[in-house]
């Protein structure tokens, strides 16, 4: 198990995700679990409008116990009590941050999805919890941006409310939306998933 894993297990983990398994595969991968659906993080290069680099952008691969992939929309279907859709959510994001920063990457800014569960469900001081996360791991200079639904680009005073939180946690904010800021690769895993799904690993910076 690597250090920072076993950090995780040993401080935040009991805190916020006890009802979430977390384990390391032989590979080093950290995968986690819900509801017996195995949770695996992927990573794609993005570019911007202009065709620069800006970091790589986290996505979901969930796994039923039959083998076969589920998308986000099943996933948050089983998410019965009111409060789990929010543990799940930041459960999720901190499965990618663990295999980002056990990765190749860490040289570029991670982009993390936040689902519409969440956003439903919290109604002020976004991005406290997980700056608190971000904290306890002794890593604060990490290069953070969330990505928000692209729905949210139609309501202006909503979107500049939840960059304003995030901002003051030290998190930068980018909207989903299909138009822009292509992915890099040319293709990502068929099975990629997200909750409440990402349009795709399309984002465009605000």
């Amino acid at each position: 198990m690597n250090p920072l894993l076993t950090r995780f297990l040993h401080t935040i983990h009991p805190a916020y995700f006890m009802e979430f398994p977390l384990w390391n595969t032989a590979d080093g991968e950290v995968v986690g679990e819900f509801l017996k659906v195995r949770l695996a993080s992927r990573f794609a290069p993005v570019s911007d409008a202009a065709g620069e680099p800006l970091g790589v952008l986290a996505s979901l691969h969930a796994v039923a116990p039959g083998g076969e992939p589920i998308g986000g929309e099943v996933l948050s279907r089983l998410t019965g009590v009111s409060e789990t859709p929010v543990v799940l959510d930041r459960f999720i994001r901190c499965l990618h941050l663990l295999n980002y920063l056990h990765g190749q990457h860490q040289d570029k800014i991670l982009l993390l999805p936040v689902s519409v569960a969440l956003l439903e469900r919290v109604s002020q001081d976004h991005g406290r919890v997980f700056r608190q996360i971000v904290d306890q791991l002794a890593m604060p200079q990490l290069q953070i941006g969330f990505v928000l639904p692209a729905d949210y680009a139609q309501q202006p005073d909503r979107l500049q409310a939840l960059q304003q939180s995030y901002a003051r946690h030290g998190f930068a904010t980018y909207v989903a939306n299909a138009l822009s800021l292509m992915v890099s690769t040319a293709t990502l895993d068929s099975h990629r998933s997200t909750v409440d799904g990402l349009d795709d690993g399309m984002v465009t910076k605000n």
